[in-house]
């Protein structure tokens, strides 16, 4: 069996329980992530991923990790992994640790009144979604396998049971240092953040005092502003912005009712109970700054009490800049400084008014100087207003040099829409698995769908049908 460690047992026994997985009855390997064990440099057979996946390998020292959170905005102190474990870490060949988190494990001392289990449903959708955000570039936590069982879980209405090995560079959230600075527990705070030095941010450890853990903030904060600009370039809506969901290394994190968006909308919604819009995608940058406030506020205890002005500087400077580069991408221009913010913003709004396909458009703007242009314009309203913005393109593009290039790395041909996730979800439930394979194959080129495959993808390229547009989930697993 490859070695797997778990170096979380390094920390304070209050950080954390010890408790075996409740094993998946009649389990059955759906799917191994071939890809992500090679980039891990391991080679898993798919007899010890199945052993592992549902929950049946006693010899790992798995821990339910204790922390708090603000969930929509509200502090709440009895959180924990509540369905999930941590079995351990392994190593690639550069020496980078990475967390083996095995979801739909059971209840555990945190589960509060859940059943600590997870649904094929849920499951399957952040298998892909976690392949689907690396692919486009954005960081994220990926899965290295899912197990089915027969087994009845009831949530909105009876579904069958999943479990899945969820793979982070570390599940530490901003709510493990909110819970440490609640308890007042300074001791903790360095403890953990030292860990989490150690461990991710190793540069730092020659760093002393509260200048060590200053950096780490800054770092941290400064990594998820590029985060959320990430989301926002590729229309990504994640849904569930708690504190407790937000990983200090900086990864998309802990999905629920995700969605890569449709048609465009500023203040889309993905999460049906998300009534007051509080995690729309329109505040997303807004919210992760709220959260890196209150991960600073933890801080204050180890890295001094002057860095609130700071955390807010850093954040939206780096959110600015790296925003603003990624759409200049998007357009075709090399040069973010040549692209004028009120462009950016004129354009959402003219999506956003004409309800236009936020990723088909992108993708059309290749044909904006070619042959072809009228590909483009005629997927466009007649209206002035759009007359308009076409002028200011067109100068925009002036000597600019090989824009088709810089577009097409920047705009995807292919993206995990929610009605292929549910095609995907129903294809599993009725026990054919191909689709699944299939798309953990097709979502590692979305820039470049393959030749071969773009006459059986075509209508995946295609903006959808209205009524397999803008889904609503819920926070339901």
């Amino acid at each position: 069996m490859t070695a797997i460690d778990n170096h979380y047992l390094d920390l304070p026994e209050d950080f954390y329980r010890t408790i075996s997985p409740e094993p998946l009855p009649h389990a059955e390997l759906l799917h191994s992530n071939r890809q992500l064990q090679q980039q891990l440099d391991k080679n898993f057979s798919d007899e010890l991923l199945l052993k592992i996946t549902s929950g049946n390998s006693p010899e790992l020292q798995s821990v339910a990790q204790k922390y708090t959170g603000h969930q929509f905005g509200y502090y709440n102190p009895d959180l924990g992994d509540g369905r999930g474990l941590l079995l351990g870490q392994v190593y690639d060949s550069t020496g980078q640790s990475w967390d083996l988190h095995l979801k739909g494990s059971g209840q555990t001392p945190f589960s509060r009144r859940g059943d600590g289990r997870a649904v094929l449903r849920s499951a399957i959708r952040e298998y892909l979604v976690g392949e689907a955000l690396h692919h486009l570039g954005v960081p994220t936590s990926r899965c290295l396998s899912i197990c089915h069982s027969p087994e009845t879980v009831y949530r909105e209405q009876p579904e069958t049971r999943a479990s899945y090995i969820r793979v982070a560079k570390t599940h530490i959230r901003f709510g493990h240092f909110e819970w440490l600075a609640q308890r007042q527990d300074k001791a903790g705070m360095q403890k953990l953040a030292d860990y989490v030095i150690r461990h991710n941010y190793s540069h730092l450890q020659t760093m002393q005092g509260e200048e060590r853990y200053q950096q780490l903030l800054s770092e941290i904060i400064e990594g998820t502003a590029q985060l959320m600009a990430k989301w926002q370039a590729v229309g990504f809506c994640h849904g569930v912005m708690n504190t407790d969901n937000m990983s200090v290394a900086a990864e998309t994190f802990d999905f629920g009712p995700f969605a890569f968006m449709d048609d465009f909308k500023i203040h889309y919604i993905c999460n049906h109970t998300d009534t007051q819009g509080r995690y729309a995608y329109s505040q997303q940058p807004n919210i992760g700054l709220w959260n890196c406030q209150v991960l600073a506020g933890a801080f204050e205890a180890i890295a001094g009490e002057s860095i609130q002005q700071k955390v807010l500087d850093r954040y939206i400077e780096t959110y600015n800049a790296h925003y603003h580069e990624l759409m200049a991408a998007k357009f075709g221009i090399r040069d973010p400084q040549k692209l004028n913010k009120g462009f950016i913003a004129d354009t959402l709004i003219l999506l956003d008014q004409s309800a236009l396909d936020f990723h088909y458009f992108f993708r059309l703007l290749n044909y904006f100087d070619s042959e072809e242009h009228e590909k483009f314009t005629g997927y466009l309203p007649d209206s002035k207003a759009w007359h308009k913005w076409l002028g200011q393109y067109a100068e925009l593009m002036l000597d600019e040099e090989d824009p088709h290039s810089i577009r097409s790395r920047h705009n995807p041909q292919l993206v995990l829409r929610n009605y292929i996730a549910q095609e995907i979800i129903e294809e599993a439930q009725q026990g054919r698995h191909q689709m699944l394979a299939d798309w953990m194959q097709y979502l590692q080129t979305p820039y470049q769908v393959p030749e071969s495959l773009t006459e059986k993808l075509h209508r995946y390229m295609q903006p959808p049908p209205n009524n397999q547009k803008g889904f609503a989930l819920s926070c339901s697993s």
